[in-house]
């Protein structure tokens, strides 16, 4: 397996695997027509540096988007793994991935953000939770989806959160 930054080609298969994944955990959060990536997010995201890929036989299994916030704070999120590829270790590489990369650029933290519905528990989600906090991510806050993304209201169908979480790496 190797994890490399994405590239132009690489949008017709991850942009619709990313939006699937997305689709079939987070459906009961948003109207018909939201999509999670778009071809202008990828587009971006690119000329960034900021997507990167992880393949298996030159097939496309898994993406992380890695941001950096600060000078000494980066923050991961869009940690998508193919459906056909899941309970073997993808996720743990991504996040191994994102964390050792942050570190080699000499950052000190890492901050994520999980988005979950408002009033009631989303499965996924709260295993989600769990996990990073296992990894050593504290919950810092809770913030209102809304008032991040006001533009998004129209799609949402729940009131949905985003629970920041943030590690040292130090």
């Amino acid at each position: 397996m190797e994890i490399r930054l994405a590239v132009e080609s690489d949008k017709d298969v991850l942009v619709p695997m990313v939006n699937q994944v997305y689709y079939s955990s987070e459906r009961d959060f948003w109207a018909d027509g939201y999509y999670r990536l778009t071809d202008n997010d990828f587009d971006s995201y690119l000329i960034k540096d900021w997507l990167y890929v992880l393949m298996e036989s030159e097939k496309l299994i898994g993406c992380v988007l890695l941001k950096q916030e600060e000078p000494k704070v980066s923050s991961f999120s869009m940690l998508v793994c193919h459906p056909d590829h899941r309970k073997q270790g993808i996720g743990n590489r991504l996040v191994k991935f994102v964390t050792e990369t942050a570190i080699q650029r000499g950052n000190t933290s890492m901050n994520l953000e999980i988005l979950s519905p408002k009033y009631w528990e989303h499965k996924e989600k709260v295993f989600l939770k769990r996990w990073y906090m296992s990894m050593g991510y504290q919950l810092i806050k809770e913030v209102d989806f809304k008032d991040y993304y006001p533009d998004h209201m129209t799609f949402m169908r729940c009131e949905l959160v985003f629970s920041l979480y943030k590690k040292s790496l130090i």
